[in-house]
């Protein structure tokens, strides 16, 4: 076994470590990550035009300036599918796809089908540290989340901030019984326990290094 890194973020300490067969652990909050949930496979999307969705327009780095949707801070152009006007593409119904580090390379980059809905599919979202410290590819691996008695089978299919650590996606908190709303669920508490393998794909998803 050794130790990959520690991340100090959100009032906690959380060590990541990985063993002799290359499976990496930690224990950590549960933040939730509505990206990719983008009404593809008839759930809710994430974002709104109207703000309607079950994500907050500002946690996505957006806000709407008289009617309209525009991005607030410049990273939120790296999670929405953008316009000709480099502003957020509202898609029928006023969706406003937001993307995953994973994506189904057969689907342009412009088809919001093209990302892991998070509604509907139970993943984790990783830090970059251990993108960049362990062995094996870690886009589109096999990954489980356990909570309370609980455990639910996870893809790798979203990256996070450096600082941040503790994310699964709304279906994952949904099937672990943890509160499943991105604007106002999620657990504060270091409580939940990762495990994530590198290098061994999840089931239906490839391993992607780039």
């Amino acid at each position: 076994m050794r130790e990959i890194g520690i991340i100090n973020g959100e009032n906690y300490s959380s060590t990541i470590y990985e063993d002799d067969h290359g499976r990496v652990y930690f224990t950590a909050d549960a933040d939730i990550d509505a990206d990719g949930a983008n009404g593809q496979n008839g759930a809710p999307a994430a974002y709104m035009e109207d703000d309607s969705g079950s994500e907050f327009l500002a946690n996505g780095g957006m806000k709407r300036v008289g009617g309209k949707v525009i991005c607030a801070h410049s990273w939120a152009r790296s999670i929405v599918i953008l316009g000709a006007d480099n502003e957020p593409r509202v898609f029928p119904g006023g969706i406003i796809a937001s993307t995953t580090w994973y994506r189904h390379r057969h689907l342009a980059l412009n088809d919001p089908a093209a990302y892991v809905d998070a509604e509907t599919v139970a993943y984790i979202v990783v830090p970059p540290l251990i993108v960049q410290e362990t062995r094996g590819i870690v886009r589109g691996c096999a990954a489980r989340v356990s909570w309370n008695g609980k455990s639910v089978d996870c893809v790798v299919a979203d990256r996070g901030p450096s600082n941040r650590i503790g994310e699964l996606s709304i279906a994952a908190a949904r099937a672990l019984g943890i509160p499943q709303s991105p604007r106002h669920g999620g657990l504060e508490r270091a409580e939940v326990f990762y495990e994530l393998w590198p290098g061994t794909p999840a089931p239906g998803y490839e391993l992607q290094r780039s």
